[in-house]
């Protein structure tokens, strides 16, 4: 069964900066989403080992979106941020293990159009969320030759 897929209705008289403004709010909402279903279905699939809470903090220098993976011995943050700031947006993503280890760091990209910048979210959501399945299956397979 297809998701539904959230579109927005512009009035003929929107000009380009608000159709941008509306295409980003929609990238940040779709990164929530996906980041919830990666999250939900990592745990689902690893259960009991495996706990999800959502990283979102939209009141912050930079929209912070994301998860948190707690397994046996270890958590697992997938995080995106969006900043602005003298009218350009900046983009980056991370995969930090423990709070110290940084296992994929996304460089942070610049730009002024708000429609590159919700393509450049959504590329940074799929280059974390692909390989977090196997992260964890590593992790708990480590866990498991440790004890």
């Amino acid at each position: 069964m297809a998701k539904p897929q959230l579109s927005v209705i512009y009035p003929a008289g929107v000009d380009a900066n608000s159709q941008g403004a509306a295409e980003l709010l929609e990238a940040l909402m779709r990164t929530a989403a996906r980041f919830s279903e990666m999250g939900r279905s990592v745990s689902r699939d690893f259960f009991p080992h495996v706990r999800v809470e959502p990283v979102s903090d939209l009141a912050g220098p930079a929209v912070r979106l994301g998860a948190a993976l707690a397994l046996p011995g270890h958590d697992l943050v997938f995080e995106t941020a969006v900043a602005v700031a003298d009218g350009t947006f900046s983009v980056r993503g991370d995969l930090v293990l423990d709070g110290e280890e940084q296992i994929l760091v996304l460089p942070s990209v610049e730009t002024a159009d708000p429609v590159a910048c919700a393509a450049m979210l959504d590329r940074y959501v799929d280059e974390l969320t692909t390989p977090a399945r196997w992260h964890v299956q590593r992790l708990i397979e480590s866990c498991e030759a440790d004890s």
